[in-house]
């Protein structure tokens, strides 16, 4: 199996954090917008939007990853899920799987700085000053 292989199948399963941190960050999004309408910061809403859109960017950097890594390994023994999912998106955009650049740390970075923003928001809402 080849490195970019590997690399593929590593950001496929890590881009399936961004789901629960992205459950996770409209819970507390939800939560901070409930307690403004009642007197609550602003700035806990904004900084709970910030954490919702970073779980999202952390699939799309994950998955933009994925697909460069399976592109580059195409013919070095993709697993089936990850050759069919690319072979849905060449369909689908294959300029955008041809033009996109794998970003690595920037996948590995974002669900850490996703769940570091959604630990401060909630200790904002649960424990810390409002």
């Amino acid at each position: 199996m080849s490195q970019d292989v590997q690399r593929a199948n590593f950001h496929a399963r890590l881009r399936w954090v961004g789901a629960p941190l992205m459950l996770s960050a409209l819970v507390l999004f939800c939560y901070a917008a409930f307690r403004f309408m009642i007197g609550g910061s602003g700035w806990t809403v904004a900084f709970a939007v910030f954490g919702t859109a970073l779980s999202l960017a952390s699939f799309g950097a994950n998955h933009d990853a994925t697909m460069a890594y399976a592109f580059a390994g195409r013919g070095d023994g993709l697993p089936a899920n990850i050759r069919d999912e690319l072979e849905e998106e060449l369909e689908r955009d294959r300029d955008g799987v041809l033009g996109v650049v794998a970003t690595p740390k920037i996948g590995m970075v974002m669900p850490a700085l996703a769940l570091l923003v959604q630990v401060w928001v909630a200790w904002r809402l649960f424990g810390g000053p409002a």
